[in-house]
């Protein structure tokens, strides 16, 4: 060694040296991830990047290794289902983005056609849940964003086969009980497959393509009948087919009640003040889809808009002198906001208390179900900041004579 070659190691600072000996563990996220995943301004999509980072960690499969040997002996998946199951308030709880910033995000990487999302209807402990997420992921796509360059060497490195990644068709999935790691337990029992042809592709694409279309085209027979036809876009597309995963359980007689029920409705067919009609963007908006569904904008029969407008205001809370159930509706306004709570948890009413189980009452079948959906959680944990241990919830629809709607 030459008198002037300088050990660089000995010249590191304490700092460095120290971050040397840490062992970072959970999500990264891949430089090159800023320079292909931008937003239509050019910045970087911090949030999708995010989001797809927590979803690649969940992907990684975890090494397996001997216990006396030390070596690898195989890897295993981190959830338990076929699939990674994952809610929007997962995504709010873990990163603090808003379920709408969430929704859009996953929307852009599912247009880049990095991830699906697949919306399944599961049973748990005989109890029925509606458009649970799933989020599928194409490791095909994740390679491209990641790597500039396939290795097609031989020394141990992957290669990965060329030819589009096709996500499977939709399919229906039933479940038993067991357990994941997210709150539903589910187990698979029809499994699907997944397809590398470029033409199966074109031919799902086209025939989802159809079938969001008669969704217009209904639209048009029944609400804009006699008026221009509406635009086919992509954007308004996609709208649909999120819709009809999310609310008319992929049924095409059940978008077409829906539009029936505006038809039905005077007011939003025109006959308001100022003559306002609902158009399509209007009835695809989760808020008012969800108004509509409850029946807001429904006139009794004899009355006319302006002495009805007591059935548009707002719904009174129902008065309950359980503390501790009061205690957790308050919590519940803090964690989930205003808005939130008004349109959901304000419309729950207590039943009473079994065991470490909590019954509730919701006052349509729609309320129960959105809420076990996306918000059971929420209510067991709230009851929890209040003191009060529960580990079960259920939630009865009572109808307006006060009979229980199984």
């Amino acid at each position: 060694m030459s008198k002037h070659t300088i050990n660089e190691s000995a010249y590191l600072p304490e700092e460095v040296k120290v971050m040397g000996t840490i062992n970072f563990e959970g999500n990264i996220i891949p430089m090159e991830w800023f320079s292909h995943l931008k937003l239509d301004n050019g910045k970087p999509d911090t949030i999708s990047i995010l989001i797809l980072s927590d979803i690649v960690y969940w992907y990684r499969p975890t090494i397996i290794r001997d216990e006396s040997s030390g070596r690898i002996t195989g890897s295993r998946k981190k959830f338990k289902s076929d699939i990674l199951q994952r809610s929007y308030s997962d995504f709010e709880k873990l990163l603090g983005f808003s379920e709408k910033q969430t929704r859009e995000a996953l929307i852009r990487l599912e247009k880049r056609n990095i991830l699906e999302r697949v919306f399944r209807h599961i049973n748990v402990g005989g109890q029925k849940i509606p458009n649970v997420m799933f989020i599928k992921i194409n490791p095909y796509t994740v390679s491209e964003i990641t790597n500039k360059h396939y290795d097609t060497s031989s020394e141990g490195t992957i290669s990965f086969p060329a030819g589009k990644y096709t996500f499977p068709s939709k399919k229906t999935y039933s479940y038993s009980q067991v357990n994941t790691n997210t709150e539903t337990t589910t187990k698979i029992t029809t499994k699907d497959s997944l397809s590398l042809s470029p033409q199966s592709e074109i031919k799902n694409t086209q025939k989802e393509n159809e079938r969001e279309k008669e969704m217009l085209n209904i639209w048009d027979k029944i609400i804009r009948e006699g008026e221009k036809p509406s635009v086919h876009s992509q954007s308004r597309l996609l709208a649909l087919k999120k819709i009809l995963e999310d609310y008319f359980e992929n049924s095409l007689e059940n978008w077409k009640n829906y539009c029936l029920n505006i038809k039905k409705s005077n007011f939003l067919m025109g006959g308001g003040p100022n003559n306002w009609k609902a158009d399509l963007t209007w009835a695809i908006n989760q808020e008012n889809l969800i108004r509509v569904l409850e029946g807001y904008y429904h006139q009794k029969e004899g009355k006319t808009f302006e002495n009805n407008k007591e059935e548009f205001s707002e719904e009174a809370e129902e008065i309950c002198d359980d503390a501790i159930w009061n205690k957790v509706k308050e919590i519940l306004k803090i964690k989930r906001g205003e808005s939130t709570y008004k349109s959901w948890f304000k419309k729950l009413s207590l039943k009473g208390y079994e065991d470490n189980k909590v019954l509730l009452f919701a006052s349509t079948k729609f309320i129960k179900e959105w809420i076990i959906s996306n918000y059971h959680r929420d209510i067991i944990d709230s009851f929890k900041q209040a003191n009060f241990q529960i580990n079960e919830l259920e939630i009865l629809v009572k109808d307006g004579e006060g009979s229980i709607v199984l």
